[in-house]
């Protein structure tokens, strides 16, 4: 799995206008939201931190091998033992990696890496279980600040043709409670509506395009 150690919030965004555009709505967000509904009576902040492994399908790679990062901050509420909801604004990192080394016949070489940086906001569900697990389901969407690609080992471009503003992730998980302000997220997103068209505006069916399909995990904080 390859991870970016090199794409961080700002790393290559300085000039990227929508990007700042989303910052200043996120901050406002962050502070508004929390001072609203953090002394109210139910309503709980944290901070969330975590991983990605993503691939895009309709690229005609497979396998989870974009490794990502994801950060942010999250709002819950348990309305009584069994159901709650909760609602995330967070940075993620998503896309598609590929480094097939063929040394008996290097005209099957191929290298792909795609990256694709989101502002994410998910609505969720929660329904609380027994012995300390929580499941969630939902639905949200993201804006991208950023995308790259490089498809031949030889640097990365923007891409062509481009990604779409938004995406609409489905997003189901399981979380565990060790104790009663932290838990784990295993998460699982896929994209409701396709994030690039096929080349010519191709479609088969259901499949209208690429989409977003990832795994996560996340360590959440309340404070």
């Amino acid at each position: 799995m390859n991870y970016d150690s090199s794409t961080s919030l700002t790393t290559g965004l300085g000039c990227n206008k929508d990007f700042k555009r989303v910052v200043t709505i996120s901050l406002l967000f962050i502070v508004i939201t929390t001072n609203m509904f953090s002394q109210e009576k139910g309503f709980k902040a944290g901070i969330m931190f975590g991983a990605v492994a993503s691939q895009v399908d309709g690229d005609m790679l497979m396998g989870y091998n974009k490794g990502g990062l994801q950060a942010g901050i999250f709002l819950t509420n348990k309305i009584n033992k069994t159901n709650g909801f909760s609602i995330e604004m967070k940075f993620i990192q998503k896309g598609s990696f590929v480094n097939h080394q063929d040394s008996i016949n290097p005209a099957n070489n191929r290298y792909y890496k795609l990256r694709l940086n989101y502002i994410e906001v998910p609505f969720l569900y929660n329904l609380y279980l027994k012995k300390k697990f929580m499941l969630e389901v939902g639905a949200g969407f993201a804006y991208l600040i950023s995308s790259r690609e490089d498809k031949d080992g030889n640097g990365s471009m923007p891409p062509n043709p481009e990604f779409k503003k938004f995406d609409f992730p489905f997003v189901f998980g399981v979380c565990y409670f060790p104790w009663e302000k932290f838990h784990l997220d295993f998460r699982y997103s896929y994209s409701m509506v396709a994030i690039r068209d096929h080349p010519a505006h191709q479609t088969f069916y259901f499949n209208r395009g690429q989409y977003n399909n990832l795994l996560s995990f996340g360590m959440y904080l309340m404070l």
